[in-house]
């Protein structure tokens, strides 16, 4: 979108609103995924504006999607948008609450674990705003998702002597469906019309996603969740763009250390082969390649010693291998013994 503004006598002209702004900087760190990049846009958008309830939460998402399709990834890279640094995001892991001897208490040593990292990193207290994440949601137990309601109600929660507020966060809650269940409802976000969509076909897909969420999670805990976003799989394409990305910031992070870094088409295409075996498992599949042929192989040779700063790595590959060629390559110094060489003087007949 864009906005005409009057420039007096002048030709009115056209500015990018902070939306187009923020919806660029969110695409940059996330791949695929165009309904989960609007709903944060507008969510953030409408908080910054102050344009939400008063003692509640600025937005409280939920993103469902198979494993592998990027939920975590986008709550990180919301984090990193708005906080700097995705470490800055408070983590709570439900699967833990459910095997926790006393819920409260782990509860808040998960919490308390997040905040501190502002205190930590000499930021303001309390926070501006913060991002909170709650991962697989459905894995905790009903009680602490009764807890999770009031507190979203009253904009802060209270364990052991301790005020954590809420009303400045944002709250994302995940979990995963099957992929049949995901390929049933794809693309679904509450709140948006697809392409060619009616708006009498969109409240039967209402019916049909909080139905399955409310089987899930109860209506006491649905009914105060602003967007519910569905995740699509990672396609090839989605897949070859993270490849890329990740390729960029091991060039990034080797070139710290004045350690060039080249990479040839064969060697990408090995790693995309092992990337693409389960899209089922997406970007964990992609991911889990990188490290396993790339990135500790390149650890292990600067940990040796091999690779120190003024060298440059080519990675190959040669099939029928199942594994990357990696080759130092030592930039040629001169020789000690060769004497320096001495600048020679212009002849002054040389000079027109």
């Amino acid at each position: 979108m864009q906005v005409g503004l009057d420039n007096g006598p002048n030709l009115p002209f056209s500015v990018m609103v902070f939306s187009n702004y923020l919806t660029q900087a969110l695409q940059e760190q996330i791949i695929g995924q165009e309904y989960a990049v609007t709903a944060l846009m507008r969510a953030v958008t409408l908080a910054l504006a102050g344009m939400c309830y008063n003692n509640r939460p600025l937005a409280v998402l939920m993103f469902v999607g198979p494993t592998g399709s990027g939920k975590k990834h986008v709550a990180q890279s919301l984090a990193r948008v708005l906080l700097g640094d995705e470490r800055r995001m408070t983590y709570v892991n439900c699967q833990r609450l459910g095997q926790a001897t006393n819920l409260l208490s782990d509860l808040h040593e998960q919490l308390l674990a997040g905040f501190l990292q502002f205190q930590i990193a000499s930021l303001p207290w309390p926070p501006p705003f913060s991002v909170i994440l709650f991962e697989e949601i459905d894995k905790a137990p009903a009680a602490f998702r009764d807890i999770l309601a009031t507190a979203i109600d009253q904009g802060e929660i209270f364990l052991q002597g301790h005020f954590f507020p809420f009303r400045n966060s944002f709250i994302v809650l995940t979990s995963s469906f099957s992929k049949k269940k995901t390929d049933q409802l794809i693309g679904r976000t509450i709140g948006f019309l697809r392409d060619g969509e009616t708006d009498l076909e969109m409240p039967r897909q209402h019916l049909v996603v909080l139905e399955e969420i409310d089987n899930l999670l109860g209506p006491g805990l649905v009914n105060r969740i602003d967007e519910i976003i569905i995740f699509e799989r990672l396609n090839e394409q989605n897949i070859i763009t993270l490849l890329e990305r990740q390729l960029s910031e091991i060039e990034r992070f080797l070139a710290h250390f004045s350690i060039g870094f080249l990479i040839d088409q064969d060697a990408k295409t090995f790693l995309l082969r092992h990337g693409l075996e389960d899209l089922t498992h997406g970007m964990r599949q992609i991911k889990r390649a990188v490290r396993n042929y790339l990135e500790f192989p390149l650890a292990d040779l600067m940990m040796s010693r091999r690779l120190v700063p003024g060298t440059t790595v080519m990675v190959k590959y040669e099939s029928p291998r199942n594994f990357l060629n990696f080759q130092i390559m030592i930039p040629r110094l001169a020789p000690k013994r060769w004497p320096p060489m001495k600048p020679l003087a212009l002849q002054a007949e040389a000079v027109e």
